[in-house]
């Protein structure tokens, strides 16, 4: 028997290739598997067709997303073997996996002294590590990506196309001989360990280290030295707002914070995100990381530079440090070194830089749990670009830019919609470059040219005069939406309900169809049109937005 078989979702970037080469060994399949950009497609011979295809499935990579699977039988001259063949482009809805954290598995060899990649501060495998931060265009392989600046070595290129090995076709892997190197940005000559060894003493004695990551920088203090978290407070002019804190493992931040079995197995997941977690009363964290907040934003270490800093030689001598992210008040955070060196310079006393270029800059998600449920506050690293599947999606392909506070954007494509990472406030201009920027690579990486442009309907945001401009540039239909409408399609769209509603947004103020400020607005949306039955009454407010 002979198949043509297409396995569409997140299988890119995830080691589904060489899943799929290792199963079709186990069956006795002959063929080939390759990316062709929109899904992985397989050509198979054998007798065990059935249990192969099943077994897909049923056993697929831990990080991969199967959303559908087609299957027919076709003819093709039949090879001696199974094999990954080059990858090929091809028309169809792109899937890019997200940034995935550091596994099991790498986290035990990196601590191991008889392994070859024994503290190499980049280690991973097909089971995790970075992906959509380094890709330059699909299909997903090495030399579309920021590690193509880096050749591999013998060993890993033998590990590379070694079917037994757990980095087979892995697209970033390195190690200490062919990867990028860590350096300090005051003297680029101490590289790698001995650049983590002085950052770990600066820690130490409170002092403040911007850290490159995987989607950007971190500003790092420890979170237990009250001097340190008001030095980072008064350079960074961040007054009050809470920090977010990283904790060296589960049990530290058992010792700090209220954890439900729901919680911990979030904290510990591949995606890491920062989690909202009760503080306890008895906690030595200083009153300065979250003043005034009874909920401490809690994460886990998800990238190996996290781990060498808690860990390298000696464990350091705190088990929470501030992991904020690498910006100015205000700004975007920083992912290219120059950004860090000219914005971060202030602050930090040392920045902890590294070669290895990101693409698309990723902060953090955050999270919450209400009655043992999962609730995304911000969707960003992790989570940042899976697709959000839409019953009743418009067929055009739509760019849709959120408002000027918290901004992201989405672009859609058949049922499908993406959604940015977290971007921020547009305030900034340099904001507002990010925006364009990332608008730019997210279209361009998942080939989706817009029929559509949907923005806010307030005259005055940037993000509308963005779409102003793309609309036009591209000859496209441009659609302004009222604020607490949008929030309320949003909330449909999230739940699958296309029905009417009565909507309630109370999330403050959005510029209205008479042209004033609404705000406690009570919606009966039928057909996705609105009637606006209830409303806090307007008053004259001096200053306007100024006040």
């Amino acid at each position: 028997m002979k198949e043509l078989i297409r396995i569409y979702g997140i299988v890119q970037g995830v080691g589904f290739r060489p899943f799929v080469a290792n199963l079709a060994r186990e069956f006795r399949i002959r063929g080939s598997v390759s990316n062709r950009g929109s899904f992985v497609e397989i050509f198979a011979v054998g007798d065990d067709l059935e249990n192969f295809r099943r077994s897909i499935v049923a056993r697929k990579p831990t990080r991969s997303i199967i959303l559908q699977v087609e299957f027919e039988a076709v003819d093709f001259d039949e090879p001696a073997d199974f094999e990954i063949v080059d990858s090929e482009k091809s028309d169809g809805t792109r899937f890019v996996s997200p940034d995935i954290a550091i596994c099991d598995d790498c986290t035990r060899e990196l601590f191991d002294k008889n392994d070859r990649r024994f503290l190499h501060p980049f280690i991973n495998c097909t089971n995790c590590g970075p992906r959509f931060s380094l890709i330059d265009s699909m299909p997903y392989d090495r030399i579309r990506t920021t590690m193509k600046d880096f050749p591999m070595c013998s060993e890993c290129s033998n590990e590379y196309n070694d079917p037994a090995s757990r980095r087979y076709d892995a697209q970033p892997i390195c190690c200490n001989n062919c990867g990028p190197d860590f350096f300090l940005s005051s003297n680029p000559a101490v590289k790698n360990l001995d650049a983590i060894r002085t950052a770990r003493n600066i820690l130490q004695s409170g002092g403040i280290v911007a850290v490159k990551g995987i989607g950007g920088f971190h500003l790092a203090c420890d979170a237990t030295n009250s001097s340190a978290v008001q030095k980072l407070r008064d350079r960074k002019h961040r007054p009050a707002k809470p920090f977010a804190v990283m904790f060296r493992n589960l049990e530290a931040v058992e010792k700090y914070c209220e954890v439900t079995d729901v919680e911990k197995r979030i904290l510990v997941d591949y995606q890491k995100p920062i989690l909202l977690l009760p503080k306890k009363t008895s906690s030595t964290l200083s009153e300065l990381v979250a003043p005034r907040n009874n909920k401490l934003g809690t994460f886990l270490p998800y990238a190996p530079i996290h781990l060498l800093l808690f860990e390298l030689d000696f464990p350091l001598q705190t088990d929470a440090l501030i992991m904020t992210s690498g910006n100015i008040s205000g700004s975007p955070i920083c992912a290219k070194n120059s950004e860090a060196v000219e914005f971060l310079s202030t602050i930090a006393d040392e920045i902890l830089l590294n070669d290895r270029e990101i693409l698309l800059r990723s902060d953090d998600s955050v999270a919450d749990v209400f009655e043992q449920d999962f609730y995304m506050i911000r969707r960003s690293r992790g989570f940042s670009p899976l697709p959000i599947h839409v019953k009743n999606l418009s067929s055009k392909k739509i760019l849709a830019l959120g408002a000027d506070l918290k901004n992201s954007f989405s672009v859609s494509d058949k049922q499908f919609v993406f959604t940015s990472p977290y971007i921020g406030d547009l305030s900034d201009l340099r904001s507002v470059a990010v925006l364009e920027e990332s608008i730019d690579r997210m279209l361009n990486l998942f080939e989706i040219e817009p029929e559509l442009i949907a923005c806010d309907l307030h005259p005055n945001y940037e993000s509308v005069k963005i779409a102003e401009s793309i609309a036009e540039k591209k000859n496209v239909p441009l659609v302004k939406i009222q604020h607490h409408h949008a929030h309320i399609a949003a909330c449909m769209a999230e739940n699958n309900f296309a029905g009417d509603v009565i909507g309630v947004a109370f999330d403050g103020t959005g510029f209205g169809l008479d042209g004033s400020i609404w705000g406690g607005e009570i919606f009966a949306v039928k057909n996705l049109n609105f009637d606006r039955k209830f409303s806090i009454s307007p008053f004259i407010h001096a200053g306007g937005d100024l006040a």
